[in-house]
Protein backbone atom coordinates (compact mmCIF):
# COMPACT_ATOMS: atom_id res chain seq x y z
CA UNK A 1 0.00 0.00 0.00
CA UNK A 2 3.05 2.17 -0.55
CA UNK A 3 1.35 4.45 -3.07
CA UNK A 4 -1.80 5.22 -1.08
CA UNK A 5 -0.83 8.84 -0.30
CA UNK A 6 0.52 9.62 -3.75
CA UNK A 7 -2.52 8.04 -5.38
CA UNK A 8 -4.97 10.01 -3.22
CA UNK A 9 -3.18 13.31 -3.67
CA UNK A 10 -2.74 12.69 -7.37
CA UNK A 11 -6.36 11.86 -7.98
CA UNK A 12 -7.32 15.08 -6.17
CA UNK A 13 -4.70 17.20 -7.93
CA UNK A 14 -3.96 15.81 -11.41
CA UNK A 15 -6.58 17.42 -13.46
CA UNK A 16 -9.40 17.04 -16.09
CA UNK A 17 -13.03 15.66 -16.81
CA UNK A 18 -16.57 16.38 -18.04
CA UNK A 19 -19.34 15.16 -15.73
CA UNK A 20 -22.17 17.59 -15.09
CA UNK A 21 -23.83 17.81 -11.70
CA UNK A 22 -25.24 20.30 -9.22
CA UNK A 23 -22.10 21.93 -7.95
CA UNK A 24 -21.39 22.14 -4.24
CA UNK A 25 -20.07 25.56 -3.26
CA UNK A 26 -17.97 25.81 -0.14
CA UNK A 27 -14.66 24.91 1.46
CA UNK A 28 -13.61 21.48 2.76
CA UNK A 29 -10.41 21.03 4.77
CA UNK A 30 -8.64 17.72 5.35
CA UNK A 31 -6.07 16.55 7.83
CA UNK A 32 -3.62 14.06 6.33
CA UNK A 33 -1.85 11.46 8.49
CA UNK A 34 0.95 9.52 6.86
CA UNK A 35 3.91 8.65 9.12
CA UNK A 36 5.99 7.32 6.21
CA UNK A 37 5.74 10.40 3.99
CA UNK A 38 8.65 12.50 5.23
CA UNK A 39 6.30 15.44 5.86
CA UNK A 40 6.02 14.56 9.52
CA UNK A 41 2.89 12.88 10.76
CA UNK A 42 0.33 15.46 9.65
CA UNK A 43 -0.45 17.50 6.58
CA UNK A 44 -3.35 19.63 5.44
CA UNK A 45 -5.30 19.67 2.18
CA UNK A 46 -7.85 22.42 1.46
CA UNK A 47 -10.46 22.39 -1.33
CA UNK A 48 -12.53 25.43 -2.32
CA UNK A 49 -15.50 24.96 -4.68
CA UNK A 50 -17.48 27.60 -6.55
CA UNK A 51 -19.90 27.15 -9.44
CA UNK A 52 -17.32 26.56 -12.18
CA UNK A 53 -14.02 26.33 -10.32
CA UNK A 54 -12.03 24.33 -7.78
CA UNK A 55 -8.95 25.54 -5.88
CA UNK A 56 -6.60 23.11 -4.13
CA UNK A 57 -3.86 24.08 -1.72
CA UNK A 58 -1.84 22.08 0.78
CA UNK A 59 1.20 22.17 3.01
CA UNK A 60 2.19 18.88 1.37
CA UNK A 61 4.65 19.29 -1.51
CA UNK A 62 2.64 18.99 -4.72
CA UNK A 63 4.86 17.73 -7.54
CA UNK A 64 2.70 18.16 -10.61
CA UNK A 65 5.13 16.93 -13.28
CA UNK A 66 8.64 17.50 -14.64
CA UNK A 67 9.85 18.65 -11.24
CA UNK A 68 7.21 21.39 -11.11
CA UNK A 69 6.30 22.33 -7.54
CA UNK A 70 2.79 23.68 -6.97
CA UNK A 71 1.73 25.92 -4.09
CA UNK A 72 -1.85 25.69 -5.28
CA UNK A 73 -3.88 24.54 -8.28
CA UNK A 74 -6.90 26.32 -9.72
CA UNK A 75 -9.22 24.26 -11.94
CA UNK A 76 -11.25 26.53 -14.22
CA UNK A 77 -14.06 24.53 -15.79
CA UNK A 78 -15.42 27.71 -17.33
CA UNK A 79 -12.11 28.29 -19.12
CA UNK A 80 -11.38 24.61 -19.84
CA UNK A 81 -7.94 24.95 -18.27
CA UNK A 82 -6.11 24.95 -14.97
CA UNK A 83 -3.50 27.21 -13.41
CA UNK A 84 -0.65 25.84 -11.32
CA UNK A 85 0.40 28.46 -8.77
CA UNK A 86 4.19 28.20 -8.37
CA UNK A 87 5.03 31.41 -6.47
CA UNK A 88 3.19 34.44 -5.09
CA UNK A 89 3.62 36.17 -8.43
CA UNK A 90 3.80 33.40 -11.00
CA UNK A 91 1.64 30.57 -12.32
CA UNK A 92 1.47 28.12 -15.20
CA UNK A 93 -1.64 28.06 -17.38
CA UNK A 94 -2.38 24.77 -19.19
CA UNK A 95 -5.44 24.00 -21.32
CA UNK A 96 -6.99 20.53 -21.35
CA UNK A 97 -5.86 19.68 -24.88
CA UNK A 98 -2.35 20.95 -24.12
CA UNK A 99 -2.08 18.65 -21.11
CA UNK A 100 -3.18 15.64 -23.14
CA UNK A 101 -0.61 16.40 -25.86
CA UNK A 102 2.12 16.93 -23.28
CA UNK A 103 1.40 13.63 -21.54
CA UNK A 104 1.66 11.81 -24.88
CA UNK A 105 5.06 13.41 -25.54
CA UNK A 106 6.31 12.64 -22.01
CA UNK A 107 5.23 9.01 -22.29
CA UNK A 108 7.10 8.62 -25.56
CA UNK A 109 10.27 10.20 -24.17
CA UNK A 110 10.11 7.96 -21.08
CA UNK A 111 9.23 4.88 -23.12
CA UNK A 112 5.83 4.47 -21.49
CA UNK A 113 2.77 3.24 -23.40
CA UNK A 114 0.03 5.71 -24.25
CA UNK A 115 -3.15 5.30 -22.20
CA UNK A 116 -5.82 4.47 -24.79
CA UNK A 117 -8.58 3.29 -22.48
CA UNK A 118 -9.63 3.55 -18.87
CA UNK A 119 -8.36 0.79 -16.59
CA UNK A 120 -10.82 -1.89 -15.52
CA UNK A 121 -11.25 -2.27 -11.76
CA UNK A 122 -12.53 -5.49 -10.19
CA UNK A 123 -15.44 -3.92 -8.30
CA UNK A 124 -17.23 -7.21 -7.60
CA UNK A 125 -14.31 -8.81 -5.76
CA UNK A 126 -12.45 -5.79 -4.40
CA UNK A 127 -15.13 -3.45 -3.00
CA UNK A 128 -18.09 -3.93 -0.68
CA UNK A 129 -20.41 -1.71 1.35
CA UNK A 130 -20.34 -2.50 5.07
CA UNK A 131 -23.73 -1.01 5.95
CA UNK A 132 -22.02 1.16 8.61
CA UNK A 133 -22.98 4.83 8.82
CA UNK A 134 -21.59 7.71 10.84
CA UNK A 135 -21.85 11.49 10.93
CA UNK A 136 -18.75 13.34 9.78
CA UNK A 137 -18.79 17.14 9.94
CA UNK A 138 -22.58 17.08 10.14
CA UNK A 139 -22.98 14.87 7.05
CA UNK A 140 -24.22 11.29 7.09
CA UNK A 141 -21.58 9.03 5.50
CA UNK A 142 -21.60 5.37 4.43
CA UNK A 143 -18.58 3.07 4.65
CA UNK A 144 -17.09 1.15 1.73
CA UNK A 145 -14.12 -1.23 2.03
CA UNK A 146 -11.50 -1.76 -0.65
CA UNK A 147 -9.58 -4.99 -0.22
CA UNK A 148 -5.82 -4.66 -0.74
CA UNK A 149 -3.73 -6.87 -2.98
CA UNK A 150 -1.81 -8.26 0.00
CA UNK A 151 -3.15 -10.00 3.11
CA UNK A 152 -3.97 -7.64 5.96
CA UNK A 153 -4.39 -4.60 3.71
CA UNK A 154 -7.62 -2.66 3.25
CA UNK A 155 -8.85 0.89 2.65
CA UNK A 156 -11.98 2.26 4.31
CA UNK A 157 -13.76 5.05 2.40
CA UNK A 158 -16.63 6.99 3.98
CA UNK A 159 -18.84 8.69 1.37
CA UNK A 160 -21.66 11.18 1.80
CA UNK A 161 -24.36 11.96 -0.76
CA UNK A 162 -24.98 15.33 0.92
CA UNK A 163 -22.08 16.88 -1.04
CA UNK A 164 -22.11 16.62 -4.83
CA UNK A 165 -19.27 18.05 -6.89
CA UNK A 166 -18.81 18.60 -10.58
CA UNK A 167 -15.13 17.65 -10.81
CA UNK A 168 -15.03 19.12 -14.27
CA UNK A 169 -11.54 18.78 -15.72
CA UNK A 170 -10.13 16.54 -13.00
CA UNK A 171 -11.24 13.05 -13.97
CA UNK A 172 -9.93 12.93 -17.54
CA UNK A 173 -6.58 14.25 -16.35
CA UNK A 174 -6.33 11.42 -13.85
CA UNK A 175 -6.92 8.88 -16.62
CA UNK A 176 -4.49 10.56 -19.01
CA UNK A 177 -1.83 11.51 -16.45
CA UNK A 178 -2.26 9.80 -13.09
CA UNK A 179 -2.71 6.27 -14.42
CA UNK A 180 0.65 6.46 -16.16
CA UNK A 181 2.44 7.61 -13.01
CA UNK A 182 0.76 5.74 -10.13
CA UNK A 183 -0.60 2.31 -9.25
CA UNK A 184 -4.39 1.91 -9.47
CA UNK A 185 -4.88 1.30 -5.78
CA UNK A 186 -8.05 3.36 -5.34
CA UNK A 187 -10.63 3.32 -8.16
CA UNK A 188 -11.02 6.97 -9.10
CA UNK A 189 -14.77 6.69 -9.67
CA UNK A 190 -15.22 5.86 -5.99
CA UNK A 191 -13.88 9.11 -4.60
CA UNK A 192 -14.41 11.41 -7.56
CA UNK A 193 -17.94 11.21 -8.91
CA UNK A 194 -20.99 13.45 -9.17
CA UNK A 195 -23.12 11.51 -6.65
CA UNK A 196 -21.04 11.30 -3.47
CA UNK A 197 -18.00 12.80 -1.77
CA UNK A 198 -15.26 11.27 0.45
CA UNK A 199 -15.07 12.65 3.98
CA UNK A 200 -12.71 10.01 5.37
CA UNK A 201 -10.21 7.66 3.71
CA UNK A 202 -8.26 5.35 5.98
CA UNK A 203 -5.74 2.69 4.97
CA UNK A 204 -4.83 -0.17 7.28
CA UNK A 205 -2.15 -2.82 7.20
CA UNK A 206 -2.33 -5.64 9.74
CA UNK A 207 -4.97 -3.64 11.69
CA UNK A 208 -2.66 -0.62 11.96
CA UNK A 209 -3.59 2.71 10.38
CA UNK A 210 -0.86 3.67 7.90
CA UNK A 211 -2.68 6.55 6.20
CA UNK A 212 -5.69 8.75 6.93
CA UNK A 213 -7.29 11.69 5.11
CA UNK A 214 -10.15 13.10 7.20
CA UNK A 215 -12.36 16.14 6.65
CA UNK A 216 -11.89 18.47 9.61
CA UNK A 217 -14.28 21.19 8.43
CA UNK A 218 -17.05 21.64 5.86
CA UNK A 219 -18.15 25.23 5.31
CA UNK A 220 -20.72 26.19 2.70
CA UNK A 221 -21.73 29.60 4.06
CA UNK A 222 -18.69 31.65 5.06
CA UNK A 223 -15.64 30.88 2.94
CA UNK A 224 -13.16 32.79 0.79
CA UNK A 225 -14.51 32.70 -2.77
CA UNK A 226 -11.60 34.83 -3.98
CA UNK A 227 -9.38 31.73 -3.84
CA UNK A 228 -10.92 30.67 -7.15
CA UNK A 229 -9.95 33.97 -8.81
CA UNK A 230 -6.51 34.94 -10.10
CA UNK A 231 -4.68 37.96 -8.78
CA UNK A 232 -4.08 40.70 -11.35
CA UNK A 233 -0.41 40.63 -10.28
CA UNK A 234 0.01 36.97 -11.19
CA UNK A 235 2.24 36.37 -14.21
CA UNK A 236 1.03 33.40 -16.24
CA UNK A 237 3.52 31.21 -18.09
CA UNK A 238 2.55 28.88 -20.92
CA UNK A 239 2.98 25.25 -21.87
CA UNK A 240 6.26 25.90 -23.71
CA UNK A 241 7.88 26.86 -20.41
CA UNK A 242 6.73 23.59 -18.83
CA UNK A 243 8.00 21.52 -21.77
CA UNK A 244 11.41 23.18 -21.61
CA UNK A 245 11.53 22.37 -17.90
CA UNK A 246 10.61 18.74 -18.59
CA UNK A 247 13.27 18.23 -21.24
CA UNK A 248 15.89 19.80 -19.00
CA UNK A 249 14.99 17.16 -16.41
CA UNK A 250 15.70 14.39 -18.95
CA UNK A 251 19.32 15.46 -19.58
Amino acid sequence: MKTTLSSLIALLLLLMASTASAQYEGEINYQIYNPNSGMGEEGHLNLTFTKDRIFVDSNIAMNVMAGLQARGILVRNDQDDFVVITTDNEGLKVAKHELENLVTIMNRVQGKPDVSQRPVFDWENKVYETGNTRTIQGKEAHEFILIGDNDGEQISVWLTDRIKVNWGLLLDAWYSTGTTQFDHEIPIEMVMNSHSFPLLVEAQKDNEVVFRAQATSVNSSHFDRSKTELSSNLKLLGLADLMMNFFRQQR
